[in-house]
């Protein structure tokens, strides 16, 4: 097999350098991963030709290590099954190029903007077309769809924060897409926390110097990381992240954070850089409800099917998945999955809701354990508005009191399986009609009011998260 596709690759044989390395490329894509390809080879740019030798420009000292230690015996490999006159490459950097190349017109490649390479099948599906959006995250979307075409200059830094799992990466990495394409000229760098963390302690350890590192995080027109918070109790790493934001939008560039806390909440930062992200625009992704769990499975369903076709869940079987699994789009994502061995094993059935009950009973039995109680509310609202519980329970119209003893009692109802005239007794002895009373208020409140929809939600969460 290898025989033959190292066969149909001689028949291509002389195709020029530049095809050449726009097909290995795609190669390498594959081989080395998203976030790899992303910081290193993406910015790789081939200049010239002399004599069979390809000459490189790296986009830094660190991408220039990494891509000579890792890299480069692979691209020549590659490069020679597309074009045999490649003898070897050279990998350097924009002050390192011999004068005399620059100087010979014929030797020159000229410099077009590489083709974007597709993804695999798992980053192909974090596009803003398949982020399914409602009123927990559709602040988060608009912004970064303005992002990515070049409309958020009024947000130098914007921090967009959630617990794991609600759609912080998909986010990120839709705007590095979507930039690609609506605005070529913008240079787009995406890295991780980790490996910002990473690099930067690399180029300190190896030479005591940063400043190839800084010329690669400081170059980009948009810096994207993801999970900013693993740099955090790290001082000389979070000194440089705050000189990074600083020399970057001060040239006009713009820093997209994500973390999973906003700037006061995120442990270990270091108080000049918790400032300067008090300062910033920032967005927090809530957790879906259950009609937005449910579109979030027909979506990933899509991606499942078109990756193992046939595999389908029945209708109903989505229902209860969207209804009894709470908590983020890992959490569907893994119910998903365990569906789709039950499919297999089932020789390719569809799975029923009886089936998909069956294979989510531990996922299904945890949630039934962790089953919230009126007290639990009680405490954690009483927390959340800096009270006792007994001062929840006072009957007092005070407004202080009073509204957040409605919040209460509209989260029991919603969140637990007690009776209206239950909750009522839990409540001090109120009558079921004060509860329909406060349970509908609310309702209406969260309907008008955004923000006191938003507050509602943080405590609705903060109640699941409760050990």
């Amino acid at each position: 097999m290898e025989r033959h596709v190292e066969g149909a690759r001689r028949e291509t044989a002389g195709v020029g350098a530049a095809r050449a390395y726009e097909l290995v490329r795609k190669e390498l894509f594959g081989e080395f991963g998203a976030d790899f390809f992303r910081s290193y080879i993406d910015p790789l740019r081939l200049v010239a030709e002399m004599d069979g030798v390809l000459l490189f420009r790296a986009g830094s000292q660190v991408a220039k290590e990494r891509l000579t230690q890792q890299v480069q015996h692979r691209l020549e490999a590659r490069l020679r099954a597309y074009e045999p006159r490649v003898s070897a490459t050279q990998i350097l950097l924009e002050h390192e190029i011999p004068d005399d190349v620059r100087a010979l017109a014929h030797a020159r490649i000229e410099e077009a903007r590489p083709q974007p390479v597709a993804a695999p099948m798992q980053a192909q599906s974090f596009l803003f077309d398949t982020f399914c959006q409602d009123g927990s995250n559709q602040r988060a979307y608009a912004v970064a769809q303005m992002i990515a075409s070049g409309d958020g200059e009024a947000f130098p830094v914007w921090l967009l924060h959630s617990a794991p799992g609600y759609g912080k990466t998909h986010l990120l990495t839709a705007i590095a897409r979507e930039a690609a394409v609506r605005t070529p000229d913008r240079k787009v760098l995406m890295m991780t926390g980790q490996e910002y963390l990473e690099q930067f302690q690399s180029a300190l350890h190896k030479k005591r110097d940063s400043s190839a590192f800084k010329e690669m995080v400081r170059a980009p027109d948009l810096l994207l990381i993801d999970d900013f918070h693993r740099i955090c109790g790290k001082k000389a790493t979070e000194e440089e992240a705050f000189d990074t934001i600083y020399e970057l939008t001060r040239r006009g560039g713009q820093v997209v954070l994500a973390a999973n806390h906003g700037a006061a909440g995120i442990e270990g930062l270091d108080d000049v850089l918790r400032a300067r992200l008090k300062g910033a625009a920032s967005c927090e992704i809530l957790e879906p409800d259950a009609p937005l769990r449910r579109r979030i499975l027909d979506m990933r369903l899509q991606h499942h099917a078109r990756l193992t076709p046939g595999f389908s869940v029945a209708s109903d079987a989505l229902d209860m998945i969207a209804e009894r699994v709470h908590g983020s789009g890992r959490d569907l994502d893994g119910a998903l999955s365990q569906l789709l061995i039950e499919w297999k094993i089932s020789g390719g059935i569809q799975v029923t809701l009886e089936a998909a009950a069956n294979a989510l009973q531990p996922q299904l039995s945890e949630a039934a354990e962790r089953r919230i109680t009126v007290q639990l509310v009680q405490k954690v609202v009483a927390r959340s508005h800096n009270m006792s519980v007994q001062q929840l329970l006072e009957r007092t119209r005070r407004h202080s009191i009073a509204r957040p003893r409605q919040i209460a009692m509209f989260l029991a109802c919603r969140m637990t399986h007690a009776s209206l005239p239950d909750i009522g007794a839990r409540f001090g002895g109120f009558d079921h009609t004060t509860v329909m009373y406060a349970r509908d208020r609310v309702a209406a409140l969260v309907d008008q009011d955004p923000a006191f929809r938003a507050e509602v939600e943080t405590i609705a969460r903060a109640i699941r998260r409760e050990p």
